[in-house]
């Protein structure tokens, strides 16, 4: 039976791991296992379902996820992963439809689970042999690392956290709402830039989708790769929808409480100084002009060169 979703449940102290499966009677719970420490299914179903996306280093996060489980359930959460590797690597009608399922399942459930977002880091500390900081520490107070934890070489620095990741996937999903709402209702949402609301209904489609991809990158694990203009426009316009009071309500929200702090969440000034929404020259001209009047459908969503696009049968949604 082919899986659709991993998904952590907390019991107690503990927490189990269960698998949404597709079976001919629709899709049915299963249990892997329970865990003593909650963490762990929290990160391996977030590694899980990120080799359903069909993620690149999928495998080695669920490698990593499971080093200190006892052998007989790190042999068999290994090989599940690995069959799933294998059934997408495969190609063909099997694993396109995997693909889907696995695509449509997780954009039904509207919001994020926590435990997709647990594969970003709270904290900038690493092995640090200068002073002693390990992974699960905050270097904040260190002298060697510096008042903010970004000064060490062997620290690196924290980008996404998986509080910033959950606000960019909120934005970005209610962005792709609006957007939505506009084709289908002929009633105007401020949802793309203003130098494109001249552009038609199907455009508009494929921007709409445009943001949910992006958001579905999230849910894998990583920071969104923009694979052609329109996601570039989309998620420099993401950003610039970000702060005041706006992200202030998402601090009430459970499930961002769910995830794990960092003194990181909301330094977007940061991100940028680093270049983590850097759209480039051609994308930031659309984000600041006022109108564009020209058909920009082979332009916008033609893939960037060297990157692997996007499957062209993904749909949108009904």
């Amino acid at each position: 039976m082919p899986d659709l979703f991993f998904l952590p449940q907390r019991k107690g102290n503990g927490a189990m791991l269960f698998s949404i499966q597709e079976t001919s009677n629709g899709p049915e719970l299963s249990k892997i296992a329970t865990f003593d420490n909650p963490k762990e299914p929290r990160l391996i179903a977030a590694a899980l379902n990120a080799a359903l996306q069909g993620e690149a280093d999928a495998l080695a996060k669920v490698r990593q996820g499971v080093a200190s489980l006892p052998r007989p359930l790190e042999k068999a959460i290994i090989e599940r992963a690995e069959g799933i590797e294998e059934t997408l690597r495969g190609g063909g009608e099997p694993a396109e439809m995997a693909r889907k399922a696995a695509r449509a399942l997780t954009e039904s459930l509207g919001r994020p689970n926590p435990a997709m977002l647990f594969l970003f880091n709270t904290t900038a500390c690493g092995d640090c042999a200068a002073c002693g900081c390990v992974v699960d520490e905050d270097c904040a107070k260190c002298s060697v690392c510096g008042p903010d934890g970004r000064d060490c070489a062997d620290c690196g620095s924290v980008e996404v956290t998986p509080r910033a990741a959950f606000v960019l996937h909120h934005v970005l999903r209610d962005l792709a709402d609006r957007t939505y709402f506009s084709v289908w209702s002929s009633f105007w949402e401020h949802s793309v830039p203003d130098s494109v609301e001249t552009q038609t209904d199907w455009f508009l489609l494929h921007c709409a989708r445009a943001y949910d991809d992006l958001a579905a990158d999230l849910l894998g694990g990583r920071f969104p790769e923009p694979r052609c203009l329109a996601e570039s426009v989309a998620l420099g316009f993401a950003r610039s929808t970000i702060g005041g009071l706006r992200t202030e309500s998402f601090r009430a929200d459970e499930s961002y409480r769910a995830l794990p702090a960092s003194r990181f969440d909301d330094d977007w000034d940061f991100l940028d100084q680093i270049g983590v929404f850097d759209v480039g020259d051609r994308a930031l001209a659309f984000l600041t002009s006022d109108v564009i009047e020209e058909d920009l459908w082979d332009e916008w969503f033609k893939p960037y060169p060297n990157v692997k696009p996007r499957e062209r049968n993904r749909g949108f949604r009904g």
